[in-house]
C-alpha cells in the first residue's frame, strides 16, 4: 500500500478509525490522526511493501491491514534486527473469516524475504507472570 497517496491514507485511516481496537464496552476507540500513521508507518528503514492491506474484490474497499517497522534490538553486545508489527486490523463483519492469520503470514512472508526472522508485537492479553525483565 502506498500511503504517501492521499486517498489510500484516507482508506486506512477510516479502517483503523471504525474497526481498530476499543473496549470492551464499544464505547472508546483509538482515533488516530492521518498525519500520525503516516509517521508511525515510515519511520527511517521503512519499506512499502510492509504495509499490506486486504481489498473485496468487487468494490475495492480496504477491509483489512497489518505493518511491520524495521527495529534494531540489542542484548548485551548482540544487535539483533527485527520489525515491529503493529495496526493488524479486520473488518468487524470479517473477524469469523480468518483473515487474520493470512494477514500475519503474509506480513511474515515480506519480512523473511530481506533476511529478517524476529519481530516483536503487542496484544491485549494479561499473562500471568513476567516473560522477561530489564535492567
Amino acid at each position: 500500500m502506498n500511503l504517501n497517496e492521499p486517498l489510500v491514507l484516507k482508506e486506512l485511516y477510516m479502517l483503523l478509525n471504525e474497526n481498530y481496537v476499543e473496549d470492551d464496552d464499544s464505547m472508546f476507540r483509538f482515533d488516530y490522526p492521518a498525519d500520525f500513521l503516516k509517521w508511525a508507518l515510515q519511520p527511517p528503514g521503512w519499506r512499502r511493501d510492509w504495509h499490506c492491506g486486504v481489498r473485496v474484490i468487487r468494490s475495492g474497499r480496504l477491509v483489512g491491514f497489518i505493518s511491520a517497522i524495521p527495529a534494531t534490538q540489542r542484548i548485551y553486545n548482540h544487535v539483533q534486527k527485527m520489525v515491529e508489527i503493529n495496526f493488524l486490523c479486520v473488518h468487524k463483519r470479517l473477524r469469523s473469516k480468518r483473515v487474520a492469520p493470512v494477514l500475519i503470514r503474509e506480513i511474515t512472508r515480506r519480512v523473511n524475504m530481506v533476511g529478517i526472522f524476529q519481530a516483536v508485537y503487542t496484544a491485549g492479553v494479561v499473562l500471568p507472570k513476567p516473560v522477561g525483565t530489564c535492567r
